[in-house]
């Protein structure tokens, strides 16, 4: 299916060790129904012949150090159960139905990782449908929650992870959004989204919300207020709080990935892993700290600008 004119279709598949190393994956391909211009490199808008158009992916990695993976063109194929990217070097592949997947990427004839993706062990929520419209333009987005057991660079990876795909239609704008997964399989995630105009900020969307996997129960909790503090050493912190102060989340940023989208105007993503430093959670009967979830570990996406 084609895309309007001011489309964008994003696929986005994050991978997070829950036993508490420093280990994450990251892959994420997209398209454009325009040229764009991803990390210095054209792309130019074309239609789906024969299941198949170009299209842009980054995926990297950090297993103790920061790990390239790819960051070029090539071309995207979507057919029947399988989604593949690939260019002269990186294959990938998707593939399954739900709710079982693997997903492989090799480097030439070297393999990257080989992962089994199936349905989370504890009864949590594993899907979530949002979208967001006003007239004709919004978002669309699609989240699958999965657990994950296989291989990354040699060695075994096991942990909780997310699909991810997003429909745009319209102008890219500004959001913070991120999602922690803690030892004992809780998971905290929070969203915002504003545009500033003349100096003011208006609210788009703003949500949080945390599972609890001691008692089996999601929360749900009043807007999310997030603060920024830059470090000159590189280690940015935040800090979260929420509307009737039940939630006060500190993180660390110990590693990021930059991307920026040029197209009239100049859009800036960048994903930063983090450590949870501090966690405060006052639920109806009793208050959640790091002795009870064990470390987090995490992502915040933070972006900034505008692109059309």
């Amino acid at each position: 299916m084609d895309l309007p004119i001011f489309g964008k279709e994003y696929w986005f598949m994050k991978f997070t060790s829950n036993d508490g190393s420093r280990r994450q994956f990251f892959y994420m391909f997209g398209r454009s129904a325009g040229d764009i211009a991803v990390n210095g490199r054209y792309v130019e808008g074309s239609r789906i012949v024969d299941d198949s158009i170009e299209g842009y992916c980054v995926s990297w990695a950090y297993d103790e150090i920061y790990r390239k993976i790819t960051d070029d063109l090539g071309m995207i194929e979507v057919k029947d159960n399988k989604v593949a990217w690939s260019n002269k070097v990186i294959q990938a592949s998707f593939h399954g139905s739900f709710p079982e997947y693997k997903l492989e990427i090799s480097d030439c004839d070297r393999k990257v990782c080989s992962l089994d993706i199936h349905e989370p062990e504890e009864d949590g929520y594993n899907t979530e449908l949002m979208e967001n419209f006003k007239g004709l333009f919004g978002y669309r987005v699609a989240n699958l929650y999965f657990d994950f057991n296989g291989e990354l660079f040699g060695k075994d990876f096991s942990g909780k992870c997310y699909v991810q795909k997003v429909i745009v239609i319209g102008p890219l704008l500004p959001w913070k959004w991120s999602r922690i997964i803690f030892t004992n399989g809780s998971v905290l995630t929070y969203y915002t989204s504003n545009i500033g105009v003349i100096g003011l900020e208006y609210e788009i969307r703003n949500f949080m919300s945390f599972y609890d996997a001691t008692t089996k129960q999601m929360h749900n909790f009043k807007k999310a207020m997030v603060h920024e503090y830059p470090s000159e050493k590189g280690d940015k912190r935040w800090v979260i709080t929420t509307e009737d102060f039940r939630v006060f989340v500190v993180t660390k940023s110990y590693c990021r990935e930059s991307f920026s989208f040029t197209k009239n105007f100049n859009f800036s993503y960048i994903e930063n892993l983090v450590d949870v430093v501090d966690l405060r959670i006052e639920t109806e009967d009793r208050i959640i700290t790091l002795e009870e979830t064990g470390s987090g570990l995490g992502m915040v996406e933070d972006t900034s600008g505008f692109v059309i």
